[in-house]
Order: structure tokens, then sequence, then C-alpha cells
């Protein structure tokens, strides 16, 4: 039985047998076949009531005294007054003389007996002389259900049982969905490999479905993306030989050409060069996403940062900005040097290029707890929140033709990305309260490279051969 709709029909069948077979225990329990105390005062009480009324009608010479002990429905006493052993009001009861005798006998004026049928009889303390004798059905176990007396242990019959199949019916059915939940999860972070029917053949045939589908899905997107890789790289490989042929036959031309055409030999020279980077920043992005992470040397992140910081300060000179760098010395990381220099590079270009006239650019590089961050500022017309997680897409461009108008490629924070996460570390984007955007990379400190105190003197030299380091740390172009 695999199907999961019958599971639950027959959990829940169970689950009330088990209940009935409980109520009867229970039952069984609370009402004995003898008369038990309870139900002796009960029967006492209400047959002593009507005795004294059906005695009181008949001294004050009433009519339809004996209908007072007459049954008023099948459920209920059939009760006759006796004397001295004798019926005096109602028919007489079968056993009826000997139980009032014995009422009369005995110390609590009362007696009660279980045969075929439920007796009791009640001395009246009205007039001791009369025995109120009354006759019933014997209750059924049945009855257990509607007296209000085993309430309490109903309720209890129902907690119990129902949370222990509650119990055992939530485990079986948790496993299963907790394994595709954490496998959906591992999809959402990009680990495409996970695959989950091998785990559930213990499950219902739904599940085992959904685990199936599920499988298939990360086979068909893992697929698709590898293709799309697979495409990328082949086109980029492709377009390189025929980029090459080009420019050397743009050259061959324009020496054979009149001078006149040089400008628009200049456009044509400047657009294959455009080409020719976008095409170097696809097969880079295609190598970082085929690696799975990289090993490298110890690297002074703050050494690294300022010299990146000197070369982008021309191109803000060139924009009337300043670039303003604060390092924190001791920022020691592991990887590879290239890659995090175009990660970096990336992000302080990008802020060059859109940060206002007459502003500056603020780098910052701080050291936290095993971890190195540095945030990049910039004070331009910042990004749509909206766009904030996408901007690192590659060819992702905000506001349309923005990007391509300023120069960009839209892969750059792309690689940013890929790089970074490499080196175990995490980058985002956020706007300022104020102006702009701040980007922040984050990296694992290297803890085998040694102390920190060691750092500031591989970030000395590079501070001072740079002429623009203030004595706070500041640098200004």
């Amino acid at each position: 039985m695999k199907s999961l709709f019958l599971r639950l029909l027959t959990f829940m069948w169970l689950a009330m047998t088990l209940l009935v077979g409980a109520f009867a225990l229970i039952h069984a329990w609370a009402f004995p076949p003898e008369a038990g105390e309870l139900r002796q005062n009960r029967s006492a009480r209400a047959a002593e009531t009507r005795g004294e009324n059906a005695l009181l009608c008949q001294r004050q010479s009433l009519g339809g005294c004996a209908e007072v002990l007459n049954k008023r429905d099948p459920r209920d006493q059939r009760l006759a007054l006796y004397r001295d052993g004798e019926a005096v009001l109602g028919p007489p009861i079968a056993g009826g003389a000997e139980l009032a005798r014995a009422a009369l006998a005995a110390p609590e004026q009362s007696a009660f007996v279980v045969d075929e049928s439920e007796l009791t009889a009640v001395v009246l303390h009205r007039d001791p002389r009369y025995v109120v004798v009354s006759e019933g059905p014997v209750w059924s176990r049945w009855m257990f259900f509607v007296v209000p007396d085993t309430l309490p242990y109903r309720l209890l019959a129902i907690v119990l049982v129902t949370g222990l199949v509650s119990v055992l019916l939530a485990r079986y059915l948790s496993r299963p969905i907790a394994r595709l939940r954490q496998a959906t999860q591992q999809m959402a972070a990009g680990d495409l490999s996970v695959r989950v029917s091998a785990e559930l053949t213990r499950a219902d045939s739904e599940t085992r479905a959904l685990g199936r589908d599920l499988d298939a899905m990360a086979e068909r997107i893992a697929a698709l993306i590898d293709s799309e890789r697979r495409l990328r790289r082949d086109v980029s490989h492709e377009l390189r030989s025929p980029l090459t042929r080009l420019n050397i036959g743009i050259e061959l031309i324009r020496r054979r050409s009149p001078p006149e055409l040089g400008p628009a030999f200049d456009r044509i020279e400047r657009d294959t060069a455009r080409l020719d980077t976008m095409i170097g920043e696809l097969l880079t992005l295609h190598r970082l996403e085929a690696e799975s992470s990289v090993h490298g040397e110890p690297i002074e992140l703050s050494a690294l940062t300022q010299q990146i910081a000197d070369d982008v300060s021309l191109e803000a000179e060139q924009r009337g900005a300043s670039l303003r760098a604060r390092l924190e010395p001791g920022c020691l990381v592991r990887g590879n040097r290239e890659l995090l220099r175009r990660a970096i590079e990336n992000v302080l270009r990008n802020a060059v290029r859109f940060t206002d006239a007459g502003t500056s650019v603020e780098v910052e590089l701080v050291r936290g707890e095993g971890r190195v961050r540095l945030g990049i500022r910039d004070r331009g017309p910042g990004v749509p929140p909206d766009a904030l997680q996408r901007i690192f897409k590659p060819f992702y461009r905000v506001g349309g033709d923005r990007a391509r108008n300023t120069g960009g490629t839209g892969l750059g924070l792309a690689i940013t990305e890929q790089a970074v996460q490499l080196h175990g570390g995490s980058v985002r984007a956020e706007n300022h309260p104020e102006q702009g955007l701040i980007v922040t990379l984050e990296l694992p400190l290297d803890a085998l490279a040694g102390a920190g105190a060691q750092a500031p003197a591989a970030a000395g030299p590079a501070a001072a051969d740079s002429p623009r380091v203030a004595s706070d740390g500041t640098s200004a172009a």
C-alpha cells in the first residue's frame, strides 16, 4: 500500500477503531455488571421521589395516583409501593416483596439487585412503613458514551489515541517532505547535482513520484545551463579567429585608403577592440563558472587595493572626480591575485564611471571577525531596488542603454561575483541613504598566512610609493 491517500485513510480508520476500543475498556471499568455505588444512589433517589409523590397523591384522595409510578418511556423505571410485603399501589414486581423486606432490614434502608432487570428498594422517609420498589432495564455498556460522569475519561482517550496516531503520521509524512525541501534549497543555492529519488524508496507513491520529477527537473536545468555555457564558450572561441583576421584586414585596407577615411577606420577599430574585450570577458566568466574552488598565495589585500586605486584614480581625474581610500593594513587573504585584482577593479571602475562630476568615490577596507570587508561607494544615480541582485547577472543593464553608452559590457560585475565566490566570499550591492551605490566584497582572512601584525610591512612600500596617500591613510586623486 504505497498510495498516500490510502495510508491516510487507513490511519484515520485505525484511530477511530482504537478510540472505540478504548471507550469500551473504560466503560467496562466504569460500569461493571454489578451495581456501583453511584448507580445505586441515583436509582434510589429517583425511586424515592416518585414513591413519595404517589403516596401523597393517595392520601389526598387524588385521582391517577398509580400513573405516577408507571414507566414514562422504555428506558424508564416501573415502580410499585409496598407495605408489609404487599403491593398497595401499582402492579406487583417480581421479587419486589422480598427486596422490600431486605430494604427494611438494611441499615441504609435500601436494597439493590441486578438480574434480568435492575431492582431497587428504598424505604420512604415520609412514612417508614412503606417501601418503593423500582424495576428498570440493565444498563448497557454503551451507556458510557452518554453518561456525563465518564466524560473526562473519554476526552483523555481521544487526546491520547489521536495524539499518538498524529505523531506517527506526522513523522511518516514529514521525513520525505523535509528531504525534498532540503533538495530544493540545494538547487536554489546552485547545486544541481542533488538527487533524491534513491532516498525515497520507502515513501508513498505520490512522494516518490515527486522525487523523480524533482530529479528530472534538476537534470534538465543542469543540461540547459551546461548547454548555454558551452554555447557561450564555443561562440567566444569561434569569434576570436575571425575578429583577429578582421583587424588585420582593416589595417591592410587603411594603408591603401585615402586619409579622409581615417575616422571611419578609427571607429571600426574601436568597435572591434570593444568586441574583443567582451569576448575576453566571456571566456573569463566561463572559466570562473567552471571552477569549483581556487588555491593560491597569501595576498595583502590593502596593498593590492591601493595599487588598483592608484591606477583607477587617473580615470577619476579625467571625469572631474576624486578617489578616497581608507585601507586598514594586515588584511591577508589567500587566493589568485589576478582574479582578485579583476574583481576589485571592475567594481571600482564602475563606481568611477557612474559617479557624478565633482564628487568622490570612497574605498574602505576593514578587518572583521575572521573576514575582511571592502566597501566601494560612488555618488551616482544608484540602482533601482528591484535590480540590486540582478546587476551581477551577465549582460544585465540598468536603465536600458545606460551602461552601453558609458562603455560597459555587462560582464564586469558577473566576473566579480564569480571570482569572490571562488575565494569563499560574498558580494552585495545596496543604495546609500543619501546618494549613490555601495558594493561590498567580503572575503575570509587567511589564518595560515601569519599574524595580522606582520601585514603592515607588506602595505608600507605601496603606501610610501603612492604620491596620493595622505598621513591619515586617505588617498585622493
